[in-house]
């Protein structure tokens, strides 16, 4: 089986217009990581992983036409919600986890799956994605209850617990209602509700997409 160096984790409901953008942010992820970084001289292996939590619009349906585009993608369906990264922690083979759930700038999150190759153990831009090696990530995710947000500040405290920081910059053009609503969907896990961890209404996320 061939190494896979990085896997980019998908967690997906009720995802349909933004899953072909999703997609095309990975790839380019990977376009920019490639350029940039090696493994003992060769090119760094990429998987993409869709996790679809039941989802009740198309989202499925647009998944299978991009699996006809992209054999780098493997889909996993009928997810409970709120348990995308959960299962990903057991099924993710790369040894860098890049965690997207909207389209971000590419360059970005290329920052941040490099900060990882260069030793950090995980990168954090609140709201907009998270990087992580892929011990922290088992040791974090296989019980995590919630999506992104919630896996930041996890994870952040997991870090802090061993005397260590993630790489961290903020998500530019932020704005106040944006930073407070991404507060509250970290701490949905506190309460039992981390399914409602969600990506937020475009309107309020900063302005980033894929180029």
């Amino acid at each position: 089986m061939i190494h896979v160096d990085v896997s980019v984790l998908l967690p997906l409901r009720d995802a349909e217009p933004m899953v072909a953008p999703l997609v095309r942010t990975a790839e380019l992820v990977q376009e920019i990581v490639m350029d940039r970084h090696h493994a003992s001289g060769r090119p760094l292996a990429f998987e993409f992983l869709a996790l679809d939590e039941r989802s009740g619009d198309n989202t499925a349906s647009v998944l299978s036409v991009l699996h006809g585009q992209q054999p780098q993608l493997r889909t996993i369906q009928d997810l409970d919600r709120g348990s995308a990264l959960r299962h990903a922690a057991r099924l993710a083979r790369g040894d860098v986890w890049l965690v997207l759930d909207h389209p971000v700038d590419p360059d970005l999150a290329a920052w941040a799956v490099g900060q990882i190759i260069v030793g950090q153990r995980a990168a954090i831009i609140p709201g907009e994605l998270l990087a992580l090696h892929r011990s922290a990530g088992v040791d974090v995710l296989r019980a995590l209850d919630g999506g992104l947000v919630v896996a930041q500040r996890v994870v952040a405290r997991y870090l802090r617990r061993l005397g260590e920081t993630p790489a961290f910059s903020p998500a530019p053009g932020v704005t106040r209602l944006h930073r407070a609503l991404v507060f509250l969907r970290g701490h949905t896990g506190r309460v039992g509700l981390g399914f409602l961890d969600r990506p937020l209404p475009g309107p309020l996320r900063p302005r980033q997409a894929p180029r």
